[in-house]
C-alpha cells in the first residue's frame, strides 16, 4: 500500500491521501486532488482541488503550482459523491489557504 499522508481540514476531521503515482492506474472516477510543497518534513498546500473525472482533471494548473510555488508533489483521495468531494475541498481550503485556490487563471 502506498504511503498516505493525513491533512486535517477547518472541521478537525483528518482527510488521508496517497501519491499520484501510488494510486494505481488513472482512475476516471472522482476524486480530491492537493498540489504539496513537500520538504524537510513541512506540507504546504499550494492547490486543492476535486474532479468528477481523475485522469483528466489532476494536470490543471500544476505547472503552474511546481514554477511559482514550489509545488513537487501531487495527492489524491478518490471520493465518488459529488457532494463528499466538495465538502472536503471547503474543508481543506477553509484551513489551509493554498495560495492558487480562488486565484483565476
Amino acid at each position: 500500500m502506498a504511503h498516505q499522508f493525513e491533512f486535517e481540514g477547518q472541521s478537525g476531521h483528518g482527510y488521508r491521501y496517497q501519491p499520484f503515482e501510488g494510486a494505481g492506474p488513472i482512475s476516471p472516477t472522482g476524486a480530491n486532488y492537493l498540489f504539496v510543497k513537500m520538504k524537510a518534513g513541512e506540507r504546504k498546500v499550494v492547490f486543492a482541488g476535486e474532479t468528477e473525472c481523475l485522469h483528466k482533471g489532476v494536470h490543471s494548473g500544476w505547472d503552474k503550482a511546481k514554477k511559482t510555488f514550489g509545488a513537487n508533489t501531487i495527492l489524491v483521495r478518490l471520493n465518488v459523491t459529488r457532494a463528499i468531494r466538495k465538502a472536503e475541498l471547503e474543508d481543506i481550503v477553509a484551513l489551509h489557504n493554498p495560495p492558487m485556490n480562488g486565484d483565476e487563471e
